[in-house]
């Protein structure tokens, strides 16, 4: 698929997910506290190109773990971190963050390459940034990267992506590395003002058409457009809809994340 006559851009289908399997191993899971604590960061992640996956996870679907391992399969990224929406947002009513953290440490405990973490968004951007000197253009104070080399690509999904080029002016706390005021510090915003991102990997969504992007958020290009053939119609809300008609789920999430939801019987009140 071409999405504006880009002919670097990078699109992959799902079929080649199962070529990059092998790489999921039993190495202990990448705990981003722990790494902090070991006082390794540095050492693991100088150079590296990591994906910054944001999202609700409510609940965290097959489609979501197949985009959180694509990107570092096919060589795009060599990490991805994940992580959940903090909440706070008028119009969502999410399931509890504890809960939706421990959906990924579960998951994702032997991923080699996929971080997860139970740090604040504050916590988050203070410990992989700084203060900078530099301001946005609305005049708020930016922060940057403090380990060497180290590059956070952005992924979101093309329904985000399209509302983001519809409104614009929305995007300008996206990943832009802006230092997270207050009343957001554990909020969904502060999530999305983090890290800052300089590229975006774009995860389609069936029937979505991104032609009218141009390869770019906003001022930032699209590096890679990924479509996962075996998720196509998986949503959280089809999730929470089959388990309200008491149809099962097993095909829609993992074991994980089915006991979760059945021993905190979460979404039986949805509507």
């Amino acid at each position: 698929m071409d999405i504006g006559g880009n002919k670097r851009m990078k699109h992959f289908p799902f079929s080649i997910l199962l070529i990059g399997m092998t790489l999921v191993s039993s190495a202990n899971a990448l705990i981003l506290e722990t790494m902090i604590d070991k006082v390794d960061l540095e050492a693991n992640l100088s150079n590296k190109k990591v994906g910054y996956y944001i999202g609700s996870f409510d609940p965290l679907h097959l489609g979501h773990e197949e985009v959180a391992t694509l990107p570092i399969i096919k060589g795009l990224c060599d990490y991805v971190l994940i992580y959940p929406n903090w909440g706070g947002d008028d119009y969502k009513d999410r399931a509890d963050i504890k809960l939706r953290q421990e959906m990924l440490f579960r998951v994702f405990a032997h991923h080699p390459a996929v971080i997860v973490t139970r740090l604040s968004p504050q916590d988050l951007q203070a410990k992989l940034t700084k203060p900078s000197n530099r301001k946005s253009q609305e005049g708020k104070p930016l922060i940057e990267v403090t380990i060497p080399g180290l590059k956070f690509i952005g992924i979101i999904g093309s329904d985000t992506a399209l509302s983001y080029h519809k409104r614009p002016e929305n995007a300008r706390a996206l990943m832009t590395g802006i230092q997270i005021p207050e009343k957001y510090y554990n909020h969904t915003i502060g999530g999305l003002m983090a890290l800052p991102v300089d590229s975006f990997i774009v995860s389609m969504r069936t029937g979505d058409d991104i032609s009218c992007l141009n390869n770019k958020i906003i001022d930032r290009p699209i590096i890679a457009v990924i479509e996962n053939e075996k998720s196509k119609g998986q949503s959280s809300t089809a999730v929470k809809k089959a388990l309200k008609d008491g149809k099962a789920i097993d095909r829609m999430v993992s074991k994980e994340v089915a006991k979760i939801i059945d021993e905190n019987r979460l979404y039986n009140d949805v509507k």
